[in-house]
Parts: structure tokens; C-alpha cells; sequence
């Protein structure tokens, strides 16, 4: 069964559809098979809630929501469901799989900051999976003449997003820098749709 998903650029979209009264066009697309499915939105927006007509092929899907700025999110839930038919969420296997509604993106938890403290002493290279489509790859170089490392970190294939740095001091210090920058790359990472 293809799994078609909403990309981020339909996602930011929706953001904004959702305060306009208008008719929509958009594709979804399952990508290992590479199929698109083309869909129409309507949204006729109240001054208390919205309502959502969706039209994929002959059938009509409706959804009324209570005006909220996580709005757009509960809708991107219901076309995915409508285009993937109803999905078990109590057992997801990869964040990538809840809800849109339910996704954190950006955590930096209390297991990578020891991943990357460890990191910092010792030097070497890890995935850290902080809920985005691919992991931050990050690899750290000790200096052996100062007490210091060399970064680099980036996230994204295609158009990947990077950074390198050299910084000195302690263990500590070097940490907090290179946590600070893993937030920052994270931040830039998010998607437009999620940060608000």
C-alpha cells in the first residue's frame, strides 16, 4: 500500500489556507513508488471554527475544527488518513509516523545530550534522530596541542544545511557550545508549519 504523506512546503501551506475562505489544489505524493494523488480543499472559515471540504477522486470528506493556531495540523492528520485509509498510531515506530498534531521536532532529550557530552570527551561521529525526516550528523575532532574541538555538523542530503567550528576551553564549555549549535541547526532544520 503506497503511504502518501504531506511534504513541509504543503504543510506551510495549509498554515496559511486554513485562515482563508477558498478553494484549494494540492498533491500528495508516495515516494518510493513516486505516485502523486491530486486533491481539492475547501475552506469556509467562521468567526468560531472552519470547515474543511476535501474531494479526493469522487469522494467528499468534511471536517469541522475550533479555530486554533495547531489547526492546520489536525487537517494535514485527516487528508493523509483520508489518502492512507485509518492508521494505528499506539505503537509508531519512528516519529515520522504520528500524528502531525503529536510530532516533536527539534527535541534535543537528556539521552543525545549524553550522546554528545561522551562525544565532546572522546571524539568520533553519530546520527542524532531529533523527530525530522533525516538524523543531524555530527563529528568531532579532539585537538591534541589545546584542549578543544573541531565540528561539523549538518542535516539534509540534497540541500544540506552545515555548520563547522572550532572552539577551546573545557569539556563543559565545549559542550554548551556545541549543544547551543545543534539548537540552532535544529531551529533552522524545523519546518516553517511546526515552529509556530
Amino acid at each position: 500500500m503506497s503511504k502518501f504523506k504531506i511534504d513541509n512546503r504543503t504543510l506551510t501551506l495549509l498554515s496559511a489556507q486554513v485562515n482563508l475562505s477558498e478553494t484549494f489544489n494540492h498533491v500528495l505524493r508516495a515516494t518510493p513508488q513516486r505516485q502523486a494523488l491530486a486533491l481539492r480543499l475547501k475552506v469556509e472559515r467562521s468567526k468560531v471554527d472552519t470547515r474543511f471540504t476535501v474531494e479526493l477522486g469522487s469522494e467528499r470528506h468534511t471536517l469541522t475544527l475550533a479555530n486554533s493556531k495547531k489547526m492546520h495540523l489536525k487537517l494535514a492528520d485527516f487528508i493523509e488518513e483520508i489518502a492512507n485509509g485509518p492508521t494505528d498510531h499506539s505503537n509508531p515506530v519512528e516519529p515520522s509516523s504520528l500524528p502531525h498534531a503529536n510530532r516533536r521536532y527539534g527535541a534535543f532529550e537528556i539521552e543525545h545530550k549524553q550522546q554528545v557530552f561522551d562525544l565532546v570527551c572522546t571524539g568520533g561521529a553519530i546520527s542524532l534522530d531529533l523527530g525530522f525526516e533525516l538524523p543531524i550528523q555530527l563529528a568531532i575532532h579532539r585537538n591534541k596541542t589545546r584542549a578543544g574541538i573541531t565540528t561539523i555538523m549538518s542535516i539534509g542530503v540534497k540541500k544540506p544545511r552545515t555548520k563547522c567550528f572550532t572552539a577551546y576551553g573545557s569539556d563543559v564549555e565545549v559542550y554548551a557550545m556545541v549543544a547551543e549549535s545543534i539548537t540552532h541547526l535544529a531551529a533552522a532544520a524545523t519546518p516553517t508549519a511546526h515552529a509556530a
